[in-house]
């Protein structure tokens, strides 16, 4: 029977991952009774995104294994631009936006034990002359050395398997090469019946991106403020001009007159100066 070739990658804002499986037949990939998984390194980075602001050339970034077997790591970078419904597209070599050509660090490869952290350095390049404006690319680590699983043949089916991962961790290093503040406007908000949502079109000023949480706010019948729905983390990508969120309403919401939209930079709302945009529904 010819051997079978599956590849499956799957991906998010932060991590991505592949997933190899060779087999002499499908079923034994569907239809394996046990397999015996080695030792194999879990990967974390800490923080989960860096910003240079003002004055802010260095920063350091932990590069964790929390799993139970060795590890081999191998660091470099990779552009993403965003997508209007919030994922990250793969660029086309440099994008025009990208850190890469800015950045120093070290390591970049990187052999850890179970439990055990590297401290991994970065630093900007002065530039005298670049135009001001928001750099930014992700900051990947992929594990380099295979987990591998083995099923041991059966004497009827004579089936085995052997699978294959690599994984990697991405995230952002955004340089904000400007004195700008982000900032952003609430455009429209309509409820979508079909989904039961609340579509909020939020659209990018100036040259920076802009990180935060919108807020949907009313008021119960005793004139006591309440959430609508859960806050959201909303994120424009300095690539966009705008994005509408879909936000999920808590249930048996049934009028939106007097609703309040916020858009903050911090979770809690109620932080002086986080108020990047508001939006007011009148009937």
């Amino acid at each position: 029977m010819p051997l079978l070739h599956v590849e499956v990658w799957t991906w998010s804002f932060t991590s991505i991952s592949r997933c190899v499986a060779i087999a002499t037949g499908l079923a034994a990939c569907l239809f394996a009774p046990s397999i015996a998984w080695s030792q194999k390194p879990v990967l974390l980075i800490h923080p989960t995104m860096v910003m240079f602001e003002g004055n802010v050339r260095s920063a350091t970034i932990n590069v964790i294994n929390r799993g139970d077997g060795d590890g081999v790591f191998e660091i470099n970078w990779i552009d993403y631009a965003m997508t209007p419904e919030g994922g990250l597209l793969k660029t086309d070599g440099l994008a025009d936006w990208s850190i890469q050509p800015y950045v120093r660090y070290s390591p970049r490869r990187i052999s850890l034990g179970p439990g055990e952290t590297q401290i991994v350095k970065i630093a900007i390049r002065r530039q005298n002359d670049l135009a001001e404006g928001e750099y930014y690319s992700h900051f990947r680590v992929l594990t380099l050395n295979p987990n591998e699983a083995e099923l041991g043949d059966d004497s009827e089916t004579q089936t085995s398997v052997q699978v294959s991962a690599r994984t990697a961790t991405a995230i952002p290093i955004i340089w904000r090469n400007s004195d700008e503040e982000p900032a952003a406007g609430i455009e429209s908000v309509e409820f979508n019946a079909d989904t039961g949502q609340l579509e909020v079109a939020v659209r990018r000023k100036g040259k920076v991106s802009v990180r935060g949480f919108l807020h949907v706010l009313g008021e119960t019948e005793d004139g006591v403020e309440t959430e609508l729905a859960d806050p959201t983390h909303f994120v424009i990508y300095a690539n966009l001009d705008g994005r509408t969120a879909k936000i999920a309403l808590k249930p048996n919401i049934t009028t939106f007159a007097g609703t309040q939209i916020m858009y903050t930079s911090d979770i809690d709302r109620s932080l002086p100066n986080s108020t990047i945009a508001s939006y007011r529904i009148d009937n």
